[in-house]
């Protein structure tokens, strides 16, 4: 069966940069307060991926887009009963489980990001926003910030596992789709464009509003003296 190009090219650049992104903030965070300041750019990186993907989902290719893979909770169940049964539906894009991660993922890793904007490390550096809310809410904004990122293993994992479960078990070869983008296991049609030249353009807006939301926007924290 041909190929079919399903997957563009700034989805699969948003998925492999996310998982480098998550990796990067993972080992920052484990390395030390030396590291914390390169923990907090890839942060705002990662925010810009989220928001990246939030308005892909309505603007990108017709695979990309959430209407293509949010389905009804009666839809995603009986998907689950054939899965069970070893049966494989086939899918041009997200299948009904598949369709359950990208919302989940896009909700923590965004909640992680936003959380981050008020961390601090005790140390030496933190967020933009810190000063802007009260100690106790910083705190409590601080906690959520390290508790979201072990859902996000959690989530991660999942998703790992069933990656390998399709590309080795059921013989469905996942892995490879997200680098191509081809997929030969489908009666869907392939998508027309990639649509690159409009990701640039919503990525370099992306850029200029995060440089005015953590550059320009943010408050100047208040500097205490001691004497």
């Amino acid at each position: 069966m041909q190929k079919k190009l399903i997957w563009d090219i700034p989805l699969r650049l948003f998925h492999w940069l996310l998982v480098i992104a998550l990796l990067s903030q993972w080992i920052t965070s484990e390395l030390g307060s030396e590291y914390m300041d390169w923990h907090f750019y890839i942060g705002y990186f990662t925010l810009g991926l989220i928001i990246f993907r939030l308005i892909w989902g309505f603007v990108g290719p017709e695979y990309a887009r959430f209407s293509q893979f949010i389905y009804s909770p009666k839809i995603i169940w009986q998907y689950l009963i054939l899965f069970v049964k070893g049966k494989n539906p086939k899918y041009t894009g997200h299948n009904p489980l598949g369709g359950l991660i990208v919302p989940a993922v896009i909700l923590l890793v965004g909640a992680q990001a936003i959380t981050g904007l008020f961390a601090s490390d005790d140390v030496l550096s933190s967020g933009p926003y810190m000063s802007a809310v009260s100690s106790e809410t910083q705190g409590m904004l601080d906690g959520l910030h390290h508790q979201i990122f072990n859902l996000i293993l959690a989530i991660a994992g999942i998703h790992i596992v069933a990656i390998l479960w399709y590309q080795f078990g059921r013989k469905i070869p996942l892995i490879g789709a997200m680098f191509s983008g081809k997929k030969a296991d489908t009666e869907g049609k392939s998508i027309g464009s990639s649509k690159v030249l409009r990701a640039i353009i919503f990525a370099i807006i992306i850029a200029i509003f995060l440089y005015w939301l953590i550059a320009i926007a943010a408050p100047t924290p208040e500097v205490e003296y001691y004497f």
